[in-house]
């Protein structure tokens, strides 16, 4: 009998289901690293596959046991919620190790199986719903997708309000609502509910509160193995968890102090406080007594260049932090700064915690604390500066490690550094920090993003209007909206020279200039500039050693150095020590998406051949239109959402945002897709040729459209861009809502031993969908991604019709 609440219990199963995705994707972004978020999509959608495989082997022992099933896999959903979180966390598996730990293969393996658990009892509920309602899968979907919304809605929510490793338990309570609703309608309502309470009292008892794990190699996990260190000071958002740590061995400058600076008889440091992001990149607060003179050791670092080719300068600095670089450009003398800062979280913790110790830096006259995020700031505001200064926002050890290869960075693309060249007066500076990395990739690849960026901007003879000086660790590279004067070009040199730092290039250097402080065995980066500042450049691209071509709003990979073409290089030139030059976030990726596939055809695919060729086969049912349909929906869907979360990041400026307003739109859009393809169930074949055509033509039409579209609404309030974003996502996510459930009822309606399978082809190509959508993103660009998804939904439309005419020849 279908239980009476069944709608209410899909929709809060659907939602504790998505929302449990998200805070797992939020969490292994503090444990481990931003590039394990696709990771988890895959996990997710593993389970979802694992429990189509599960009710097709357990078809016709099922039947009739529906509702009863269904009440325990809610129990057990239920309790596997803080269960599997809690082993997860108890697994010690690490990034760096997983080449020269073959056991930390075993762990990500482990943690595939264990994190999936949740998810696979959330597809077998759904799925047991879809038996209750055989004659109305779309209302059902319909209710799934919807819920699957909310779910992601609340989670952001909750992540204003709660630390994160406090979510699992909290939507442990939604999972417990559902399963009573569930249990009311059951045999032993009392009984069963005392059960379901007294079980989440013992799984409570014995797992207790479990914080995030974090990497051993992660910054804040070094700092918090000093001897004296103590948290002074944490604070969480959903867009990272900020934690201050004081320390007297905490010493972080923005790159290499200079020798001179070390030689002097008053060269000392100023006690400082690292804060840190997500428990890595760091951050630190000085102290300060408004002493104009003091920290001195600012003048002694590469990023105190473009102060002394500038008088007063009018400053805004992308990427505020805990203040290094607002306090190095008030001792330089400038007129004004204007401070940036992307979490919401920095500027109160900084006035609520540390406002003495910083010598009330936010409060000075001369300084203007903005939180916003960098780019979106420049693009709603016409106003133009005499120095935009973009200093170190990465960590040092991860940065050089490349586990940042996978992360999105709109502020380092062509069409951003067009940007800010744009916004400066006629004689204004555009400087930009990075950390070197041995081989040398990542400053030589801003030196050619700014190359290229440059003619763009207006700026036609970049050669004259740059220049770029490096220490041990870091690289400043300098861009002039004028040519640089030869007074300026005799500054460099000074500077340089004064402070034994090396010049890298600038206007009428010889080649006797460089590589004199910190002797490289070759002049790699005076020789990479100079050679693409030449007419040879798209040649030394496809030479060098790493993929070193600008990163764009198409691809916006700038972390990205990986090249296949390299590896017998890499072999050659290091033998077995290769592998830590090698990008981690990219291997990651690759291993996850081996790993999924594996997983699909050996716990997916090859099961659900199998019974096809034997149990179903006799029936003669369309097995391959099927899997080709479902696979081609699965992989489409996933490949248009993770395409629309890239673009609506770079517009809505917070990560988190463009998450949670992708999610939410599709799903609830696709909800209401869904419950209007149950209505019309008897024009299907037009449904599925209309709504397919739709996608591909507004997919098309978005992909041209955005750029403009954005670019004319970048001075909107945050409130108002959401809402457009909305309005643009609700129709093609509406005609996205219309393929699967008419062809799930179709599947249903004519070959009901097949829809588990088909359930499980579908969860089996989003697994694989969440990974090669990045991989495919990183090499070709977004916009392949999107045509992909078009193709492929002509593909699945191609498949249905083939699954109708498979079923007029059985009558």
């Amino acid at each position: 009998m279908k239980p009476r609440h069944l709608d209410s219990a899909v929709f809060l199963i659907s939602g504790t289901g998505i929302a449990y995705q998200v805070i797992l994707m939020r969490i292994f972004s503090i444990a481990q690293w931003h590039h394990f978020a696709y990771m988890m999509i895959s996990i997710a959608m593993l389970g979802f596959a694992a429990g189509g495989i599960v009710l097709t082997l357990l078809y016709r022992w099922s039947a009739g046991k529906e509702a009863s099933l269904l009440r325990k896999f809610s129990f057990i959903l239920t309790l596997s919620l803080v269960l599997c979180y809690a082993v997860s966390q108890a697994l010690p598996f690490e990034t760096y190790q997983l080449a020269t730990q073959p056991i930390q293969l075993l762990y990500l393996s482990l943690l595939y199986l264990i994190l999936a658990l949740p998810f696979f009892f959330t597809s077998c509920c759904i799925l047991l719903a879809f038996y209750l309602e055989r004659g109305h899968v779309g209302r059902i979907y319909a209710v799934n997708m919807i819920g699957s919304g909310a779910g992601a809605l609340v989670v952001v929510l909750l992540m204003f309000l709660v630390q994160p490793a406090a979510i699992p338990y909290c939507l442990t309570f939604m999972a417990a609502l559902a399963t009573l609703l569930l249990f009311i309608d059951g045999p032993y309502p009392g009984i069963q509910t005392l059960f379901l309470l007294t079980a989440l009292f013992c799984v409570g008892i014995v797992v207790g509160f479990q914080p995030i794990r974090i990497s051993e190699y992660k910054g804040l996990a070094y700092a918090l193995r000093m001897p004296d260190a103590k948290i002074r000071a944490e604070a969480q958002s959903p867009l990272s968890v900020l934690t201050a740590v004081e320390s007297a061995m905490i010493r972080e400058t923005p790159g290499q102090i200079s020798h001179r600076f070390k030689a002097k008889k008053d060269a000392i440091l100023p006690d400082q406080i690292g804060l840190f992001f997500d428990a890595d990149s760091v951050s630190v607060i000085n102290r300060w007594e408004q002493n104009p003179q003091e920290p001195a050791y600012l003048d002694y670092v590469t990023t105190a260049l473009p102060y002394h080719l500038l008088d007063k300068p009018d400053t805004l600095i992308i990427g505020a932090g805990g203040g290094t670089d607002v306090l190095s450009a008030l001792l330089h003398g400038a007129e004004k700064v204007t401070a940036v800062e992307v979490d919401p979280r920095v500027f109160p913790i900084m006035k609520r915690h540390f406002q003495v110790f910083s010598g009330r830096l936010w409060d000075h006259p001369s300084v203007e604390p903005i939180q916003a995020e960098g780019r979106a700031f420049l693009q709603s505001s016409r106003r133009a500066y005499d120095l935009i200064q973009i200093p170190l926002l990465d960590a040092f050890n991860a940065s050089s490690a490349g586990v940042y290869a996978l992360n999105e960075s709109y502020l380092y693309t062509k069409e951003a550094i067009q940007l800010y060249l744009q916004r400066l007066t006629p004689g204004g500076i555009l400087a930009v920090t990075r950390w070197l990395k041995t081989p040398p990739r990542d400053a030589i690849k801003m030196a050619a993003t700014l190359i290229e960026a440059a003619p763009d901007a207006g700026i036609e003879n970049p050669a004259a209007h740059m220049a770029m000086i490096r220490s041990w660790n870091t690289a400043t590279l300098i861009a002039s909206r004028s040519p640089l004067s030869p007074l300026q070009v005799e500054k460099i040199r000074r500077f340089a020279a004064e402070r034994e730092f090396d010049l890298v290039y600038l206007p009428g250097i010889r080649p006797d200039e460089v590589n004199r402080y910190t002797i490289l065995e070759q002049p790699v980066y005076y020789e990479a500039v100079t050679a693409m500042l030449s007419d040879k450049r798209k040649d030394y691209y496809r030479r060098y050693l790493y993929y070193i071509e600008p990163a764009t709003d198409d691809r916006p990979y700038f972390f990205r150095f990986f090249k296949w073409g390299s590896i017998n290089r890499l072999i050659q030139g290091m033998g077995s020590e290769w592998i830590p030059f090698v990008e981690w976030g990219y291997i990651t990726l690759l291993a996850t998406l081996i790993q999924a596939m594996a997983a699909s055809c050996v716990l997916i695919v090859l099961p659900l051949v199998a019974l096809a060729r034997s149990a179903l086969s006799h029936k003669k049912y369309p097995t391959i239109p099927i899997l080709m349909f479902f696979f081609a929906l699965g992989l489409a869907y996933i490949f248009l959402e993770i395409a629309f979360m890239q673009k609506y990041m770079l517009f809505l400026a917070y990560p988190i945002y463009a998450i949670a307003v992708v999610l939410t739109s599709f799903l609830l859009f696709s909800g209401f897709g869904s419950y209007f393809a149950d209505r019309f169930r008897g024009k299907r074949e037009a449904l599925i040729v209309r709504s397919v055509i739709l996608i591909a033509v507004l997919s098309l039409a978005y992909m041209v459209s955005l750029p403009v579209l954005f670019q004319a609404a970048s001075g909107w309030g945050d409130a108002a861009k959401i809402l457009m974003c909305l309005i643009l996502l609700a129709p093609i996510a509406f005609c996205m809502g219309i393929p699967f459930p008419t062809g799930f009822q179709k599947v249903t309606s004519d070959f009901e031993a097949c829809a588990p399978w088909a359930w499980g082809i579908n969860g089996c190509a989003s697994v694989v969908g969440a990974s090669l959508a990045t991989l495919i993103a990183v090499h070709a660009g977004f916009r392949i991604v999107v045509l992909s998804a078009c193709l492929l939904y002509f593909l699945a439309a191609a498949c249905y019709f083939r699954m109708i005419r498979s079923s007029v020849s059985r009558l």
